[in-house]
């Protein structure tokens, strides 16, 4: 009987079967995003240091330069820039990496029927390991500037697991849609591209017009990094980003459950 045939109980069902699957097989794929990183460093004499001294370097140089430019105490600037440029880096990493969920795990779909949604915990883990290489960075800057003894540790880390869940059913819901139109890597690239001038990085919400803020309150980026940013920086986070990020993981929620189902079964076609 296809997908389409079955009753919403049964629908439902196949959903937590396979998320329920993807989490009995944590070691699979933590041992597939680990491999992931390794693959970057082989043959490499620095290895890791690589990605952190990229980001120290441009974190160094633009925020010098961005607290000229928006006439910012670079005291201020720095930590602001700092953290919201590390954090963005973890979401946009998981969105775009997540058009590539399936196609590079083809090699195992067409071999054994793994659940799909450990594919989508692979993307996430890997990019978590690599903000792994840029949180000294942060903390460093912190540290220096004042303010890592004002770090909420809780709110962060209910923020950032919130944030996890959104970005799996994000790289699921992109890797499905990508691995059937191959056109939508491009256009994802293109938008992330915009995506860090729309989004409060480089730049901070009290400095735009009350009606240019609405950029902000509709930009679920914003609520997303405004989420795990505000309790690094020591400030309580907008309701606002309560809401959008709210609405968004419901939306993400309802694609994931109608991409699952439409998909499960001619995805490996599709690779």
């Amino acid at each position: 009987m296809s997908s389409l045939g079955l009753r919403p109980v049964s629908q439902w069902r196949l959903l937590i079967m396979d998320v329920q699957a993807a989490l009995r097989l944590w070691r699979f794929w933590l041992h597939l995003g680990l491999e992931d990183i390794l693959k970057q460093y082989r043959r490499s004499f620095l290895g890791p240091v690589w990605i952190s001294l990229n980001t120290a370097i441009f974190i160094g140089a633009f925020g010098v330069i961005g607290s000229q430019v928006f006439n910012i105490d670079v005291k201020t600037y720095l930590p602001y820039f700092c953290v919201s440029h590390v954090l963005f880096l973890f979401i946009s990493h998981c969105i775009s990496d997540g058009c590539q969920t399936f196609i590079t795990a083809a090699a195992f779909l067409k071999q054994t029927p793994y659940p799909k949604t450990a594919f989508g915990l692979r993307v996430i883990w890997r990019n978590l390991l690599m903000m792994g290489h840029n949180i000294p960075i942060a903390l460093l800057v912190l540290l220096v500037f004042g303010g890592l003894e004002n770090i909420r540790i809780i709110p962060f880390f209910l923020g950032m697991m919130f944030t996890i869940v959104c970005a799996v059913l994000v790289a699921c819901i992109l890797g499905a849609l990508c691995s059937r139109f191959r056109d939508i890597p491009m256009i994802v690239t293109s938008l992330m591209q915009v995506a860090i001038f729309l989004t409060p990085v480089m730049w901070q919400p009290s400095q735009l017009s009350e009606r240019a803020q609405l950029i902000v309150h509709v930009n679920p980026l914003a609520a997303f990094l405004d989420l795990i940013r505000a309790p690094v920086l020591g400030k309580s986070v907008e309701s606002s980003s309560y809401v959008m990020a709210g609405c968004s993981f419901v939306f993400l929620l309802i694609a994931f459950f109608t991409i699952f189902l439409k998909s499960r079964r001619r995805l490996v076609y599709w690779l």
